[in-house]
């Protein structure tokens, strides 16, 4: 096996995505799944750990192809080192403060494009959308490592360039190969697939050249064209049509709730494309990052400083210790849960318990920050009617505010810990508050408490069931790991891959379903549309068009009325539009279409909206049918991508509708059954 290739040294990542990635490694809770999506919004990153997992040092049987496997078979503390390595050197590198204009352009270009690659993937029943994802985030990659290479010229190529053709005959000319073949040639050196290289290598090629390319290659090629410019191109339109089919309103509607989705996180992350705003917020999140890989050093000397200490009391010499070195705090107090159900406190380690809580909420903020398991902070100045035991713990601690956190670590509360501090302490732990709650983690893990008493027992409804949802991701992740290990053991090839693969989008939709009980609809999904509307417009289209001119009848029964009414206008279109284009081409001169509507439909006491479209034309073949919804080469000739009833499903699965096809000698008649009220 050849040595992989490394990434050239100094590629750079934003400080804003390095912030984000070393606060999920230091989460001993995170699982490979969630890490793999936080590592995926830097395409930087991506490329390296991808690059380390291929290396001759892990590579496994098949290589890597997703960031998930690669953290599996790196592990998690070798993620860590080479994360904090990364960072480090961003720290003290020149080159991404030099080039952060470019690193930001390209970011947002190379997510939007990775986002809709797994969009048009999804939609076309392209089996591993994770793949044109990890490809759509490959696709600036080379332009990534001619700024590290080349920080001279290429920068000023960048400047100076007209358009994506022109940066592309200049870097042939200056480096003999496009960005998009360094780009190529990096991931072959890797080991990935060269199925995997190619859609990098032609995502800027024209769309008659990749027309009959393999369908990765053409989906990446497309959601370059779709996300590429500050708005949808008439060329991206006319991609779309060429090599999938799609419409103008549902090839825009795509991007624009892509690029929003961007728009999104790059607000969560603070990263400002604004000139006005950009050097302010880079130099604060410099400086964050500066201050989190500090913070990471000091986690690392207090985790083994606490595990060599020796019984509970050397335990608590150590802990004020800890205290006052990493966050200059001189006071405090700690309260330890028992089997008894209460929470005592010693002032001095030799005397029996100064304060024995009972676990009622209400008696303390003590109680109350280790039910909630959230951190309380309390102020002398704050005018607060407290509890006299509160108030004594201020005089303890000699403080004007306190923080009372609770000690939280591998599911169990084992207690809290009282800092004392002074005003000007407090405002400054402010900026650190999400250190401090990691100590804290690292704190309850090190003094490795027995179990505490089932808090969850407490007559709180409403807390009870927010933690239940949040504690029923963990098994389903934990599902998620062993399938995904399971499936790396098996192989690709192997014939259990797509029940794992069913198994697989089962838990991701119970996960769904679970989120939806505490997140609010996203904007348009509940929009109000009138089916027999839309409908009647797509029918007058093709009476004036298709049917028209191949003498074909369309007749209408419209009876959804008024409750007839569902979301995502275009996806309704288009699916329609397939329908109706599939059964006016498998139609003789003089054929017959027939179109209707119901509303309500009862099935199996749920009510739905019912669209049907009907034709008495020869029937679907039997070996067709067997694989009618899936993404298989089209038996009607040249210029006919095969895609059209793929699509169709994808779009109607995104709904949350069904669709059933019936065939025959007589005629052939689809079924489709939405949610009723447009809800999935």
């Amino acid at each position: 096996m050849s040595q992989a290739k490394p990434l050239p040294d100094g590629m750079p990542s934003l400080p804003q995505i390095l912030l984000q990635i070393l606060a999920a490694i230091q989460d001993d809770q995170v699982d490979p799944p969630t890490l793999g999506e936080i590592i995926l919004q830097d395409p930087a990153m991506t490329a390296r750990l991808i690059a380390v997992s291929n290396s001759a040092h892990f590579a496994r049987s098949g290589g890597c192809h997703s960031i998930v496997r690669a953290i599996m078979v790196l592990g998690q503390r070798t993620v860590k080192n080479i994360v904090m390595t990364a960072a480090m050197q961003q720290v003290f590198d020149e080159l991404g403060r030099r080039h952060r204009r470019y690193l930001k352009d390209i970011w947002r270009s190379t997510l939007i494009t990775a986002s809709l690659a797994q969009v048009l993937a999804t939609l076309t029943r392209y089996p591993r959308p994770e793949e044109a994802y990890l490809c759509g985030l490959m696709v600036n990659l080379g332009r990534l490592a001619r700024l590290a290479q080349d920080n001279t010229r290429y920068p000023d190529m960048l400047d100076t360039t007209e358009d994506d053709q022109d940066l592309l005959r200049r870097e042939i000319s200056a480096y003999g190969g496009s960005h998009c073949d360094e780009a190529a040639r990096l991931m072959e050196h890797w080991g990935l697939s060269s199925l995997l290289s190619d859609a990098v290598r032609y995502h800027q090629a024209e769309v008659a050249r990749v027309r009959d390319a393999h369908h990765l290659v053409k989906l990446l090629n497309l959601a370059y064209a779709l996300g590429h410019g500050d708005h949808v191109s008439e060329v991206a339109l006319e991609a779309a049509d060429s090599l999938f089919g799609l419409n103008e309103g549902l090839s825009t509607e795509l991007r624009l709730g892509v690029q929003e989705d961007t728009r999104r996180l790059a607000a969560a992350l603070e990263i400002e494309f604004e000139d006005k705003d950009r050097v302010v917020s880079d130099l604060r999140a410099e400086r964050r990052l500066a201050q989190c890989l500090s913070d990471v050093t000091e986690l690392e000397k207090v985790q083994g400083e606490l595990t060599s200490a020796g019984d509970f009391e050397q335990r608590c010499l150590v802990l004020r210790k800890v205290l006052f070195l990493t966050l200059g705090v001189e006071h405090s107090l700690l309260f330890l849960t028992d089997a008894n159900c209460l929470v005592s406190a010693w002032h001095a380690p030799s005397e029996a318990p100064a304060f024995m809580l009972p676990l009622e909420r209400g008696r303390s903020a003590v109680i109350d920050a280790l039910l909630d398991a959230r951190l309380q902070v309390l102020s002398l100045s704050g005018g607060e009617d407290l509890p006299v035991v509160d108030r004594q713990l201020f005089g303890l601690c000699r403080a004007r505010v306190l923080w009372v956190l609770p000690l939280a670590g591998k599911g169990c509360r084992s207690g809290v810990l009282i800092l004392g501090l002074s005003e000007e302490l407090a405002a400054r732990l402010e900026a650190r508050r999400d250190f401090v709650m990691t100590l804290a983690r690292e704190i309850a893990q090190a003094l490795g408490r027995q179990r505490q008493p089932d808090v969850d027992s407490m007559p709180d409804l409403e807390r009870r069931i927010s933690e239940t949802l949040h504690e029923a991701g963990n098994p389903l992740a934990i599902i998620q790991n062993y399938l995904a290990m399971l499936r790396v053991k098996l192989g690709e090839t192997h014939e259990a891959r797509k029940d794992l693969d069913l198994i697989r989008d089962e838990i991701e939709r119970v996960g769904r379903i679970l989120l939806r009980l505490r997140e609010a609809p996203a904007a348009g999904e509940t929009e109000g549309l009138l089916l027999d509307e839309l409908v009647g417009q797509v029918a007058e289209i093709f009476r004036g068009s298709l049917c028209q001119t191949r003498d074909i009848r369309l007749s209408l029964s419209l009876s959804a009325g008024s409750t007839g009414t569902l979301g995502h206008a275009d996806y309704l279109r288009q699916v329609l539009t397939n329908l109706l284009k599939n059964a006016t081409e498998a139609l003789d001169r003089g054929g017959e279409i027939h179109v209707a509507t119901r509303a309500p439909v009862n099935l199996n006491g749920c009510r739905h909206v019912e669209l049907t479209v009907q034709d008495n034309g020869p029937g679907i073949p039997e070996a067709i049918q067997a694989q009618l919804f899936s993404p298989v080469a089209s038996t009607k000739g040249e210029g006919h991508a095969g895609l059209g009833l793929s699509i169709t499903r994808g779009l109607i699965d995104r709904m949350g509708g069904n669709i059933v096809c019936a065939s025959g000698p007589e005629g052939t008649r689809f079924q489709i059954l939405f949610p009723f009220g447009g809800q999935g």
